[in-house]
């Protein structure tokens, strides 16, 4: 006898959007009730990256490429492991830049927001036969510098740099990816966790504040979130 509100990308599919990410306007709510300083982003790093912007008049939402998934695609296949923690493997190898260069030139990378992936849109990559004579090491390195540039990429394609970068999902918990792109920005990085942020819950919030807009008959997706036609209110109520 409960009501239950899901199946919240389908009215944005319907109406020209994406269906994803469907983040944005859950992150601007924390931005807002947390006081970060304007512009700031979130990011969330989890089989993708994608990115929430806000900077008091515009919200952006995107995916910005892999996040943990090549990595954890590369080192299940290799190592049978689940992922790399905390970016062991990675953190002791020589990133190709080659690959990575090789990598950046794929035409997602040139196309404007909003845009979406699936986790498995690369995979191909790490497929490859000549990737494959690269060192486990040097591979996972690889990747996970091609993780943290195409959000640093992703970044320059905002409206105003932020003042600030949150880090949240698993990607918050791979040491060495954190410590390389705090090394490769001037930006001020932070995890959720610095935030007081319970990093395994804001999924399940996220869909909770989407179940209460659906009530309250207020929009969840945007054109500059998803590329919907209009504002759309998400969901199915059962």
């Amino acid at each position: 006898n409960t009501t239950v509100v899901s199946n919240f990308r389908l009215n944005d599919l319907q109406n020209g959007g994406e269906g994803a990410p469907l983040a944005p306007i859950y992150h601007k709510s924390l931005i807002q009730n947390l006081n970060i300083k304007l512009p700031a982003c979130f990011i969330n790093i989890g089989g993708v990256s994608n990115l929430t912007y806000w900077d008091g008049t515009n919200l952006i939402g995107f995916d910005t490429g892999p996040g943990n998934g090549l990595m954890d695609q590369y080192i299940k296949k290799s190592l049978n492991q689940k992922y790399d923690k905390d970016g062991y493997f990675a953190s002791r190898g020589n990133v190709s830049n080659y690959y990575l260069k090789k990598f950046l030139e794929h035409n997602y990378f040139l196309k404007r927001y909003p845009k979406s992936l699936d986790n498995y849109f690369f995979s191909n990559f790490i497929k490859n036969d000549d990737f494959n004579t690269l060192s486990i090491e040097d591979a996972l390195a690889t990747l996970c510098m091609i993780t943290i540039s195409t959000i640093l990429n992703s970044i320059q394609m905002l409206p105003l740099i932020p003042k600030s970068i949150t880090i949240m999902g698993g990607g918050q918990f791979n040491k060495n990816l954190v410590y390389k792109l705090r090394k490769s920005t001037t930006i001020k990085i932070q995890t959720a966790a610095k935030l007081n942020l319970n990093a395994k819950m804001i999924e399940p919030e996220l869909i909770g504040y989407l179940a209460i807009r659906k009530v309250l008959n207020l929009p969840s997706t945007f054109p500059s979130t998803t590329g919907v036609k209009s504002p759309t209110i998400c969901g199915d109520v059962f």
